[in-house]
């Protein structure tokens, strides 16, 4: 598959300057313009014509409210169908040249259904990003504290303290930047359209896997993701972790049954409880405010996060 089969869709959501940068950069690494979709979630006629006028060549879909991640990507890809769909957050552009390139090559295993980058901070270090499911044994083994220690090859399945140093086939990650064939779309009918916004990264992964598709991890291709572009612009860190925690736990409960969905849920209360304990107690009542948010989200019922 080359770029002109594939579908880019950047998402946006008030931030107009960071969308060009992100477009900017997928057409510096080889995206045809014509082959991008900008979707404009709700930002307003003034945003939607601002974007028009400074990405000559790049389809815009303007929505008339904010329908979500789920759905605002969705539109994305129903204006433009490609044989893969490449979305990527309004805050994340290309950190690598050739990284596109690099992800549509592991499409070439027709077991592989999703792709992901590795994610650099500004600054360009390493952030983590891939992710085991959640499970009783997996947050068992991060409430513990024992995550740190697991050993580098078990890591991806075990904990959240991988190296990120090679190439490999993953169960689950951030979808900050996620490239997902067509067919594996359409079979999985997109993100879940039911979720507002978080978690439905972690769903896809989880109902891709179900069907028998395989997600892969491309260590040489890089994107850099700056982080709460959107979402910082409308809540505080603990009311954007409280909402997270929502959607992660009623994922969760939604994919592992009612008995291991709400033993998971418990450990992954519990993790966050002490580490709120401990930031206390380091004198960062900040930090501590943010994992008390986590708490309340994951014992939050329902996990609405609209």
């Amino acid at each position: 598959m080359g770029t002109e089969e594939l579908t880019a869709v950047v998402l946006n959501w008030r931030t107009p300057e960071l969308t060009r940068h992100a477009v900017e950069s997928l057409i510096e690494d080889g995206v045809p313009a014509a082959r991008i979709v900008v979707v404009d979630n709700g930002s307003g006629e003034a945003v939607a014509a601002e974007l028009a006028d400074d990405l000559a060549g790049v389809r815009l879909v303007a929505l008339e409210e904010n329908v979500g991640f789920a759905r605002g990507n969705a539109a994305g890809a129903a204006a433009l169908p490609g044989a893969g769909y490449l979305f990527v957050n309004s805050d994340a552009f290309v950190a690598r040249a050739g990284s596109t390139a690099r992800m549509l090559a592991a499409l070439a295993d027709p077991g592989v259904g999703i792709v992901v980058p590795r994610l650099l901070n500004e600054d360009r270090t390493l952030q983590p990003s891939v992710v085991p499911f959640s499970t009783p044994l997996s947050e068992l083994v991060r409430a513990s504290g024992l995550s740190r220690l697991v050993p580098n090859r078990l890591q991806p399945r075990l904990g959240t303290h991988w190296d990120h140093a090679e190439t490999r086939s993953i169960e689950a990650a951030v979808g900050a930047v996620v490239l997902v064939r067509g067919s594996t779309w359409e079979e999985l009918g997109g993100f879940d359209e039911s979720r507002f916004m978080y978690a439905e990264d972690h769903d896809l992964f989880r109902r891709a896997a179900a069907v028998g598709w395989r997600a892969r991890f491309v260590a040489d291709a890089e994107f850099v993701h700056l982080g709460s572009g959107s979402a910082a612009r409308r809540w505080s860190d603990p009311d954007r972790a409280r909402r997270v925690a929502a959607a992660e736990a009623a994922m969760v409960r939604e994919h592992l049954g009612p008995l291991t969905g709400r033993l998971t849920v418990a450990l992954m209360a519990a993790g966050v409880a002490v580490r709120a304990v401990l930031w206390r107690l380091r004198g960062d009542p900040e930090a501590a405010r943010t994992q008390a948010a986590w708490l309340r989200g994951y014992l939050r019922p329902g996990g609405s996060v609209s």
